[in-house]
């Protein structure tokens, strides 16, 4: 999908991102976050400074190094379903303070009982609703957690018609999903990548 929330321009103010992070994902085809989501989420983690990091669905570690450049301090619990995916992302974040778990994030989130500062979420979209209503009780009170890709690149502000039927279903998760917090906790929606979602405890 095209990323129709940012202009050429400001697509190329993340060319100062660290490239090496993106290179894994490139060369193995998988999904990653993108230059800026992935420098915001540096400079968040930075702000913030958490001691205790959890994310869900860290693909090959990318957006795991990120955080980890900016809170070099705090401990990242990593979790992916996809095994080979994850024993790349650990051979890659060698010498980190990070813990790689092998789950499906739900699975996860139901038997974990530790807490953190800083949660980031980027699993199957459509799974949203439940992830945050199962992460938001393992934040900590001041902590953020962040969903990526909310917007879906800018579809979910097309006309129904206008989007591609393998997408539909999920764009309508994600409108309802974004309604939901819009009216019920303090939260940001940033134009930043496919579009983020910053929710405070």
């Amino acid at each position: 999908m095209n990323n129709r929330l940012l202009n050429p321009y400001l697509r190329g103010l993340a060319d100062g991102a660290d490239k090496a992070l993106h290179y894994d994902a490139e060369q193995m085809k998988t999904p990653s976050v993108e230059p800026d989501t992935g420098m915001f989420l540096e400079h968040f983690a930075y702000s913030l400074k958490p001691s205790r990091i959890l994310e869900l669905g860290c693909g090959v570690g990318v957006s795991t190094r990120y955080m980890a450049k900016g809170a070099p301090s705090a401990h990242i619990t990593a979790v992916d379903y996809n095994k080979s995916r994850l024993d790349y992302a650990e051979s890659r974040c060698a010498g980190l303070n990070t813990r790689f778990v092998n789950s499906d994030v739900i699975k996860f989130l139901k038997t974990n009982t530790e807490t953190y500062d800083m949660i980031f979420v980027d699993s199957m979209k459509k799974q949203y609703p439940i992830v945050f209503y199962h992460a938001y009780k393992l934040l900590n009170q001041g902590g953020s957690i962040i969903f990526d890709d909310i917007f879906v690149y800018g579809e979910v502000f097309c006309e129904d018609c206008e989007i591609a039927p393998k997408y539909i279903n999920v764009v309508k998760t994600m409108r309802n999903f974004m309604n939901h917090i819009k009216y019920t906790h303090s939260h940001s929606f940033l134009p930043i990548g496919g579009g983020l979602l910053l929710v405070r405890k």
